[in-house]
């Protein structure tokens, strides 16, 4: 035995070694053993295989865990009351046990690592969880997972699947109870007759949920040669038949009430790769490659980034998922050694072995301890499954690349996919053109797990490009609630937006149902050829909208008198070059308004998305809070707007000029020079090669470009000698770059939420836009202008941009340098929400800007949260007015929540929240440590501020005006640096208002 497992856990050999007894009926409750604490310093990481890596910060949490089991009570004597695994239930959810798992693989594990192998006190404290887990079981073999789901589906099937594997794991032992194992594999027996046989497995709400289902079945694969029953294993095999026939769509997805991105691979595709009946292994592999066959469409390839962007819109149970670096298809991504496209998923097994190097290299304090209170708050025996399956596969680098290589969005020739779900009535096509690839999905809302019937987008879902990657992708639901519920700016799907009697609306939202037609004629999708010219109509804004699969995707909105605008959300890089076609550049991540420009370009290393249009007075570019691909893209908003007709049409080309001006002739600003505006065989016409629109250093030095590129086109036979002259003429003529506006700045320093004088001088000024990402919106003005700086800006430099364009047509770009300062009190941000807010980030919950408030209206949940873009602290404080509207429980609570270690942490992974009862209570919650101290006051009544104070160890706590905190706590061991700040609901609906942030 070695020094490492002796010096952590006083372990008697032994004790450790004797055969168990088999217990009395009615084992004595009493008071149990501690399991002793964890040293870390007598813990190499070496020792840990590849897979056993993961599982170092649960080794870490061990005896909290196991020092959770209920010793002290008669009628929950063995439950795991830690709350680290289905937070907030109790002891009527048989998922909360779901960790004796964890339990037994720590006390069966011989491993160098681990001291805890055979101790006598984790002995003591699974055997009583396991008791305790037998008596939640139901006399019909089910078990119940509460809220009054008393014969559980779920509950039953993943107990299948995670104690199948931890009765192997106690059998190789052999020295836990004996009686206890028998009657665990009795308990499986029976939970596996009425999981084959129940209206509630598999009637039709079993049928919405294909993961469930399928954690069950996987258990009982691995069961069957434990019970040695013939009849069993004939009803096993007709319900697996069942199971491929009615929980996989026709279109390839696993149905979770629809298409659920997550569910299929997280969940169902994880749990199949742990098949362990050879017999039927065939069915389980040719389901899992008609799901592959639907990902590839669904999970796009971007070679920059080296990672997937999702088919989010049209995904109904989790809103945001839109991006992955990694994907690995099933438990360890075994799914990887059985069908090659899986491989295409995964990190390869160079980079895995360098993490892993890295991992043990480091030691425990980096690569172990930072993650030791995070895993507390979610310690998912699904890892411990994983680890115990043993089995991983990496591929090589070269496999990995063969796998994307058959992708065919990627790298596939043209296609055209037409996928529909006969449940549903859901239909899918996708499509790949040399210019672009495209994925739409149609079809009626469908009620899922948790109500959120509406979160699917339906109509125009993403464009792709194997090069540029997904660069329009329309987000499912941001928030619960149609889009009349929340402000427009909150809708970020791809379709057409317009205002009816009863609010805003969106065809994506509206359920549209399509109809297809080729050459003008009605025609079934499913026998569209590949190259076909297919159209699809749909309604839209009161009249029809029609998407055409040609050589450019075509877009056209016919309303009639309805005023609409098309909303296309674009996916950019920070180092992407965007521009008006016709009009000027935008920066990425600011906001610009045009008028009377025909289009966008978006430039990404010398490839282009172009979108063009006609039938529009305006168009704006918008930055979305909203994050995608992990923040390493912005989603930057394109709203034109029409009445009447709208037609656009959208290609990615490789262009020298991308968003060429394609004018008949070449203008000079606004005079026609009368020359032929050609193409020099690039991509770029005369007038993108003069850039008469752009910035000069001054008058002489565009007359000399002038003069250099047209003698350059005329060698090239590109223009004549006489064009040329003409060219050079009207540049001499005209005023491009001469200094002839002076634009200055009132003050070089302003506080958010204030107004800013700008000066404009000058002649020849026909008018000037102000513009900057700081400011509440562009204004046009002609002399002197009052700009608004955003109230929710954060301090720090702002440049502002004043685009004058002069009555010759011709335009001057001045730049002001403008900083934006905290306020006397130290204010860093502050929102009072008088105008819909690009400020935050919902994680969760049902948020939105009401009425001058910032309402969250779902009260079926603990912990929906929003957070701060860009904002972190560590010392300072945060206030808010708080006024509850709705209570689901006499515990709801709202409350700020500060220190996190990331955006959108839960309050139980990172930081503390500080929060607010109506009854006046104010307590202080620490993650992974519960609630440090509660103080108490007068119940509140209306809106009331609340004021959370940090300074280092030390949190402070006010209510309305009183002068003294209602709670002051220093914690011994406190949370420190700079984290995130959060609005936190409890089961309540709460406005929130005048939220301010000082440092």
């Amino acid at each position: 035995m070695s020094q490492k497992r002796v010096a952590a856990v006083a372990i008697t050999a032994a004790l450790a070694l004797t055969p168990a007894t088999p217990a009395a009926a009615a084992p004595q409750q009493a008071p149990l053993p501690e399991v002793a604490a964890l040293d870390p310093g007598t813990i190499d990481l070496a020792d840990f295989t590849g897979l056993e890596q993961q599982i170092a910060p649960y080794l870490g949490n061990l005896a909290r865990l196991a020092n959770s089991v209920n010793d002290d009570s008669a009628t929950d004597y063995g439950f795991i009351t830690c709350g680290c695994w289905r937070t907030g239930q109790g002891p009527s959810d048989a998922r909360v046990m779901e960790n004796v798992l964890t339990l037994a693989y720590f006390y069966t594990a011989d491993r160098p690592w681990n001291p805890y192998h055979r101790d006598p006190a984790l002995r003591g404290r699974l055997e009583a969880a396991l008791r305790f887990l037998l008596t939640t079981q139901n006399d019909d073999g089910s078990f119940p997972q509460g809220s009054g789901d008393v014969h559980s589906r779920a509950a039953t099937g993943f107990a299948l699947e995670l104690y199948a594997i931890m009765l192997d794991l106690l059998d190789a032992d052999g020295t836990l109870d004996p009686a206890l194992v028998t009657g665990l594999t009795t308990a499986m027996k029976a939970a596996s007759r009425w999981f084959l046989e129940d209206e509630e497995v598999w009637g039709p709400r079993g049928a919405q949920f294909a993961n469930q289902v399928a954690g069950g079945l996987v258990g009982v694969s691995r069961l069957l040669p434990r019970f040695g029953d013939a009849a069993l294993r004939t009803r096993f095999e007709q319900r697996l038949a069942e199971h491929e026939r009615v929980s996989q769509s026709e279109a390839g997805f696993y149905r979770d009430g629809t298409v659920a991105h997550r569910y299929s691979l997280e969940v169902e595709s994880e749990d199949l790769a742990g098949w362990a009946d050879p017999a039927t292994r065939p069915v389980i592999d040719r389901m899992q490659g008609r799901y592959l066959d639907w990902a590839q469409y669904n999970l796009l390839y971007d070679q920059a980034l080296d990672g997937y962007f999702i088919n989010t819109a049209i995904d109904s149970r989790h809103r945001g998922w839109n991006y992955a670096d990694e994907l690995p298809i099933g438990s360890n991504n075994l799914w990887g050694a059985v069908l090659p496209q899986a491989r295409a998923y995964s990190a390869t097994r160079e980079e895995t072995e360098q993490r892993r190097a890295a991992f043990a290299k480091a030691g425990w304090q980096t690569s172990v301890a930072p993650l030791i209170a995070p895993t507390w708050a979610y310690l998912d025996p699904a890892i411990i499954r994983d680890v115990a399956l043993g089995e991983e596969y990496h591929p090589a680098a070269a496999e990995r690349l063969a796998a994307i290589k058959t992708l065919r969005p990627y790298a596939g020739a043209p296609y055209t996919e037409h996928r529909a779900d006969s449940v549903t009535g859901q239909r899918f096509v996708f499509a790949k053109r040399t210019a672009y690839a495209v994925g739409l999905g149609f079809g009626k809302h469908v009620t899922t797990q948790y109500g959120f019937w509406d979160n699917q987008r339906f109509g125009l879902n993403y464009l792709y490009d194997p090069k540029l990657g997904v660069i329009v992708q329309g987000q499912n639901a941001p928030q619960i609630g149609a889009p009349r519920t929340r402000p427009g700016d909150a809708e970020l799907s791809w379709g057409t937006g317009w205002t009816a009697a009863d609010g805003l609306h969106f065809d994506s939202y509206d359920q549209p149902v399509p109809a297809f037609y080729r050459d003008g004629a009605p025609v079934d999708p499913a026998t569209a050829g590949d190259l076909d010219d297919l159209e699809i109509r749909y309604a839209a804004a009161g009249g029809t909208k029609s998407v055409t699969l040609d050589d450019r995707l075509r877009v056209r909105v016919e309303a009639g008198s309805t005023p609409f605008f098309e909303r296309i959300p674009l996916v950019l890089d920070a180092d992407d070059t965007v521009r008006w076609i016709g009009g000027g550049p935008v920066a990425v991540g600011s906001r610009s308004e045009a008028a009377n420009v025909s289009g966008v370009v978006v430039n990404r290393d010398g490839r282009s998305l172009e979108i063009r249009w006609s039938g529009t007075g305006s168009a704006v570019l918008w930055p979305s809070s909203f994050p995608v691909a992990s923040g390493k893209r912005t989603l930057q908003v394109l709203d034109v707007k029409a009445q009447g007709t709208l037609a656009y049409d959208l290609r990615v080309v490789d262009d020298a000029c991308a968003g060429s001006d394609e004018r008949a002739h070449v203008f000079i600003g606004d005079r026609d020079t009368g020359v032929a505006n050609a193409d020099d065989g690039t991509g770029c016409t005369v007038a993108d090669r003069l850039r008469a629109g752009d910035q000069w250093d001054g008058h002489h030095a565009f007359v000399t470009h002038v003069t250099k590129t047209t003698a350059a086109l005329v060698r090239k036979d590109v223009l004549s000698r006489r064009d040329a002259a003409r060219l050079v003429a009207a540049a001499a003529r005209s005023d491009v770059g001469k200094n002839l506006v002076t634009a200055s700045l009132g003050a070089a320093e302003a506080v958010a939420g204030t107004r800013v004088e700008v000066r404009l001088s000058g002649r020849t000024i026909r008018e000037a836009t102000v513009s900057g990402p700081c400011l509440a919106e562009p204004v046009t003005t002609q002399a002197t202008a009052q700009v608004t700086v955003r109230e929710t800006t954060l301090p720090g430099p702002c440049p502002l941009t004043v685009r004058t364009v002069r009555t010759s047509g011709t335009t001057e770009l001045d730049t002001l340098p403008l900083t934006v300062v905290p306020d006397a009190q130290g204010v860093v941000f502050r929102d009072s929400f008088s105008a819909p807010s690009q400020a935050w980030t919902v994680v969760d919950g049902a948020w939105s800007v009401t009425g001058g408030v910032y309402r969250q209206q779902d009260t079926t949940r603990t912990g929906w949260r929003s957070y701060v873009n860009g904002l972190t602290i560590a010392d300072g404080a945060v206030e808010t007015r708080v006024d509850f509207r709705t209570l689901a429980t006499s515990t709801a609570f709202a409350g700020v929540q500060v220190r996190t270690a990331q955006p959108g942490d839960a309050y139980t992974q990172s930081g503390y929240l500080v929060y607010l009862r109506p009854n006046g209570s104010v307590d202080v919650y620490k993650a992974g440590k519960g609630v440090l101290a509660t103080g108490t006051g007068a119940a509140v009544s209306g809106p009331t501020r609340l004021r959370v104070e940090l300074r280092g160890a030390e949190l402070r706590a006010f209510v309305g005006d009183e002068p003294s905190p209602r709670v002051t706590v220093t914690d011994p061991d406190p949370v420190t640096g700079a984290g995130s700040v959060q609005l936190v609901t409890g089961r309540a609906a709460v406005d929130f208002d005048d939220v301010r942030v000082m440092r």
